[in-house]
């Protein structure tokens, strides 16, 4: 993964925590101490690494510091980093999901050998809606419910996912979200 993503769960920590928690989780992954380049790809497992660190110091699942990341994430570093790609993107939270592709296309020229992640958006009436998400990456799932949180906060929407399923995969993920926005 890029810089960028080591370098929000830094800020996202920090913020949230403090400078001192994150020095332990650090210590506690054996990362190495790094200014995380924001455009310098890092091996996967260094995000990983940082993520099981900072659910074993703050004391809670990894889960939930990926859920929490993803929405800090869309809240925060992409509104700042992509801010007026995000906003050409879409004017509510189910036309942003479904140029969610197109606004991956457009930021991949921008780092060597990226590779994003895949979103399907299909209307099932009545507000409700199933997400496909499709990623050469595993476990990356609740980070994914969290972007999705996020949006709803940063579209004033209401969301909830009625049922969530990860279908086998040879490689990566496929998950499925079916969900009410409104």
């Amino acid at each position: 993964m890029y810089g960028l993503i080591n370098k929000a769960m830094q800020s996202m920590i920090c913020e949230k925590f403090g400078d001192e928690q994150w020095d332990r989780i650090q210590a506690a992954s054996g990362v190495p101490e790094d200014s995380f380049l924001t455009m310098r790809s890092y091996d996967d497992a260094i995000t990983y690494d940082l993520v099981g660190a900072a659910a074993e110091v703050l004391g809670a699942p990894v889960d939930d510091c990926l859920k929490m990341f993803g929405e800090y994430w869309v809240l925060e570093t992409a509104a700042k980093s992509y801010g007026p790609l995000m906003n050409a993107s879409g004017d509510t939270m189910v036309e942003f999901l479904g140029n969610m592709n197109a606004l991956h296309d457009r930021i991949t020229g921008t780092f060597l050998d990226y590779v994003p992640p895949e979103f399907e958006v299909e209307e099932l009436g009545d507000q409700r809606h199933r997400i496909h998400y499709i990623s050469k990456r595993q476990g990356l799932v609740p980070f994914v419910v969290g972007l999705l949180s996020g949006l709803s906060q940063r579209f004033n929407s209401e969301l909830e996912i009625h049922h969530q399923e990860q279908l086998d995969v040879e490689h990566g993920t496929h998950a499925i979200f079916e969900v009410s926005i409104r």
